[in-house]
């Protein structure tokens, strides 16, 4: 019985094919069939074995050449990961199967293996990023202008522009992109050092096939061997679990945003898309509230990761194997969250009209600040802070304009006149540096972004 993950009825909600594609069953023997042919090719050209036999384990080492289901009865029988898949190959490739494994362990094939694997789905993060910053770089420029409610502890604080809350999103993006690229850096190296680092099995040969085998194998070596040292994965995962906290946030806001008493965005809804199944004038923000379900489960991970660090001695299958299991699942698990994220960021729906009915709400209570810090000049801080205080809470006890109440009083009229007031109680006169805020952003995000066609 498949997994949730796996199942017909729900893996696309949690998931998507092009990721799962890089962590099944096939991909993964592929990996150590490439990283197999590869350490045969590097072990001929030092001279260790046959040339013709590295060419014999390269032509046969092709997944489907194999029944991966036997390959795993084998697994369970032997109770050893890597040797049914070793006996496979060598049974694949005649005379020339003695020399495949040759002088390497389990754990230099199974964790170069995962490195082509994360090499891959890192390419699939990365892209979905720098694709979704394309998106929201049309509406921060879209809206740069447009002013809103900034709302801090659930309420009403000053104005700011909907360009503006869209660009910090992207800005934080931007950082996530940097964080992938240097992820790569750390993380894409290969393994092969032998049974517990020193690679002694292959003696005076095994600097120059270590050195054969990165240049086959398309991944740099490492600084020094990582079987018990897991650093390079917990930072990894870490930022992919940034990622997935950004975009949770991301979601959360637009799910907000969409409330029916707010109402300033809502998700592009499709024609076959089922808003509620009792309540048909509901229009539920499910995207979101699906890939925030997934995020929640990134994030999760994370310290499960860091975990896994702490690996016993020189090598300890009980900690690094639990990475088997939990490596897709981050990569799935996110690229799942992202593409529901990119159904709703793709084709945003803006209200304009909600957006200036909702700054307006508190009766040009938002404004507060800018009334205070204009009598500030008069009154000083202190006075003016009393002051716009009880004017505030005048015109929300009255369920007036802050603007009739400020004009009523005398001390105030004696420093600023209705013009004045006016002017401090427009919302758009308190926008600030928010568009100077937007144009910052997107100049430096232009390059970071996919751009695809709607």
């Amino acid at each position: 019985m498949p997994t949730t993950l796996d199942c017909y009825i729900m893996r696309n909600i949690f998931g998507s094919d092009r990721m799962r594609a890089v962590f099944d069953s096939s991909r993964l023997l592929q990996g150590w069939l490439d990283v197999w042919a590869a350490l045969a090719e590097a072990e001929a050209e030092a001279g260790l074995i046959p040339m013709e036999a590295a060419a014999k384990i390269r032509s046969v080492a092709r997944a489907e050449n194999f029944d991966i289901v036997a390959i795993g009865k084998g697994v369970e029988t032997g109770r050893h990961s890597l040797m049914p898949s070793i006996r496979a190959l060598s049974e694949a490739a005649g005379d020339a199967g003695k020399y495949v494994h040759w002088g390497t362990t389990t754990q230099d094939i199974i964790d170069t293996g995962v490195v082509l694997q994360i090499r891959d789905a890192l390419d699939i993060i990365e892209t979905e990023v720098r694709t979704q910053i394309g998106f929201l770089l049309e509406l921060a420029k879209r809206y740069r202008d447009t002013a809103m409610a900034g709302r801090t502890h659930w309420q009403h604080a000053v104005p700011i522009t909907f360009g503006m809350k869209v660009a910090l999103w992207i800005d934080e993006l931007s950082r996530h992109v940097e964080r992938l690229q240097r992820c790569r850096e750390q993380v894409l190296v290969c393994q092969l050092s032998g049974a517990a680092g020193t690679f002694a099995s292959l003696g005076e040969y095994a600097e120059t096939v270590q050195q054969a085998f990165s240049r086959r194998v398309g991944l740099p070596l490492p600084s020094a061997p990582w079987y018990n040292v897991r650093d390079r994965f917990g930072e990894m995962v870490s930022t992919l679990g940034m990622i997935a906290a950004t975009f949770e946030r991301i979601c959360l806001d637009t799910g907000l945003l969409s409330a029916t008493e707010i109402g300033e965005v809502s998700e592009p809804q499709t024609k076959t898309q089922v808003g509620s199944s009792t309540m048909p004038q509901k229009v539920n923000p499910i995207n979101g509230e699906r890939a925030i379900a997934n995020f929640h489960m990134v994030r999760g991970l994370v310290p499960v990761m860091q975990g896994i660090m702490v690996v016993p001695h020189e090598r300890d299958m009980s900690t690094t194997a639990t990475e088997w299991l939990l490596l897709p699942q981050v990569f799935i698990l996110l690229d799942g969250g992202l593409s529901l994220a990119h159904r709703i960021l793709i084709d945003l729906q803006v209200y304009p009209e909600n957006l200036a009915r909702n700054l307006r709400i508190t009766g040009g209570g938002i404004v507060a600040e800018a009334v205070m810090f204009g009598l500030a000049q008069h009154l000083g801080r202190t006075r003016a802070h009393e002051l716009t205080i009880e004017m505030a809470g005048k015109s929300h006890a009255e369920h007036r304009p802050l603007f009739d109440v400020l004009k009523e009083n005398a001390e105030i009229r004696r420093y600023l006149d209705e013009d004045e007031l006016r002017e401090l109680v427009d919302p758009e006169n308190h926008l600030g540096l928010a568009g100077k805020v937007v144009d910052g952003v997107v100049a430096r995000a232009e390059a970071l972004a996919v751009k695809v066609a709607k």
